[in-house]
């Protein structure tokens, strides 16, 4: 019995990265697609938090597809297996930090709501806030 838990477990990690990660990353891009529309971004500052979380979904995603294929460990040193590593732990450091700009930027509004403007100058705001918090 105990010999047939492994391979069952390995079935079913194959079966969930045959699923997700095709269906993440349609849906991330349909996403991003959204947010990027111009007249999304022009009337929404936070379009630019959530296009962005999307895109680094899709990288999150495609790194996760990739290392399986790659069998990267620490015995292989490649230059794909280092690409691959820095795209999946970047997408880890940026995940939160898209979400605590998007949150700083929702404060801002929240806290002067008659200073919040939904024009092009946004968009700038959105950036100046991500540049305090780095």
């Amino acid at each position: 019995m105990d010999d047939v838990t492994p391979l069952v477990l390995g079935l079913v990690m194959v079966m969930a990265y045959v699923l997700v990660i095709p269906v993440g990353v349609v849906t991330n891009a349909l996403s991003a697609i959204v947010w990027l529309r111009r007249q999304v971004t022009s009337k929404n500052s936070s379009a630019i938090y959530l296009a962005a979380t999307a895109i680094n979904d899709i990288v999150h995603l495609l790194s996760l597809f990739t290392i399986p294929f790659l069998m990267c460990s620490s015995f292989s040193h490649g230059w794909l297996c280092f690409i691959t590593y820095f795209a999946q732990f970047s997408s880890y450091t940026l995940e939160p930090l898209l979400v605590l700009g998007f949150s700083v930027e929702r404060l801002y509004a929240v806290y002067r709501p008659l200073q919040v403007s939904f024009t092009h100058e946004s968009y700038y705001a959105a950036v100046r806030i991500d540049l305090v918090i780095i």
